[in-house]
C-alpha cells in the first residue's frame, strides 16, 4: 500500500503570514484538518475546515484554495456540505486557541456560503446572540437530504439545534445533555 501527499496549495501564497505549526506554509495547507467534507455529485469537489481556515479542492485534494475570506475567524471544527449543491456549506467559526474556543463575540452564527465558499453569510435567527460561550466539535454538525435540507448541530454545552430551511432559522431542540461529540441523522428510506 502507498500513500500520497494531498495537501498542495492551489495558490502558495495562501500560507503566508502565519506563524503557528499548523497553519499553510511551504506551499501545503497545513496538517491539523479537523472536517473534510466530499461534495455529492460532483467529482472531485472537497471542503475541509482546519485549524486556520476552510479550504476548497476541485481536484480530489490534489490543490487546496483557502476560502476563508468573509468568515469572522480562521478557526472552526464543523463542515457540513448540501446534498444535491455542492456550491452550499455551512460552518461555525469559532475564536482560536488563545482566544478560547467560542463563537465571536459571544454569538452563534453558523455560516452558509451558496458560491462554494467565494462569499459567506451569517445566519442567526434562533441562536444565542448574548454569552454564547459553547464549542461545536469536527462531527458535532450534520444535514439531512430533505428539500430544502436541514442542518443540525450539537454543542459541548449539551444542545442539539436544528434547522429546517437550510440554515435560515434554527431551533433549539434539545438541551442538557452531554458534551455533544457527534450529531447524525436517521432518514427513513424512501424519503
Amino acid at each position: 500500500m502507498t500513500w500520497e501527499r494531498r495537501n498542495d496549495l492551489a495558490d502558495p501564497a495562501d500560507g503566508e503570514g502565519n506563524s503557528h505549526p499548523a497553519a499553510a506554509s511551504d506551499g501545503h495547507t497545513g496538517f491539523c484538518v479537523h472536517h473534510l467534507e466530499r461534495a455529492a455529485g460532483q467529482d472531485g469537489l472537497l471542503y475541509q475546515q482546519n485549524h486556520h481556515g476552510v479550504w476548497r479542492s476541485e481536484d480530489g485534494g490534489l490543490s487546496w484554495r483557502d476560502v476563508t475570506a468573509g468568515l469572522p475567524s480562521t478557526f472552526g471544527f464543523p463542515l457540513q456540505v448540501h446534498p444535491r449543491d455542492g456550491r452550499t456549506l455551512w460552518t461555525v467559526p469559532l475564536n482560536g486557541d488563545t482566544e478560547g474556543r467560542y463563537p465571536p463575540d459571544a454569538a452563534a452564527a453558523v455560516w452558509r456560503s451558496r458560491d462554494g465558499g467565494g462569499s459567506w453569510e451569517a445566519l442567526r435567527d434562533g441562536l444565542p446572540q448574548e454569552a454564547c460561550f459553547f464549542t461545536v466539535l469536527r462531527q458535532g454538525m450534520t444535514g439531512d437530504r430533505r428539500d430544502p435540507a436541514g442542518v443540525y448541530f450539537g454543542t459541548n454545552t449539551g444542545s442539539v439545534f436544528a434547522s429546517h430551511d437550510e440554515g435560515d432559522t434554527w431551533t433549539e431542540v434539545a438541551r442538557h445533555l452531554p458534551t455533544v461529540l457527534a450529531v447524525e441523522v436517521l432518514e427513513p428510506e424512501g424519503r
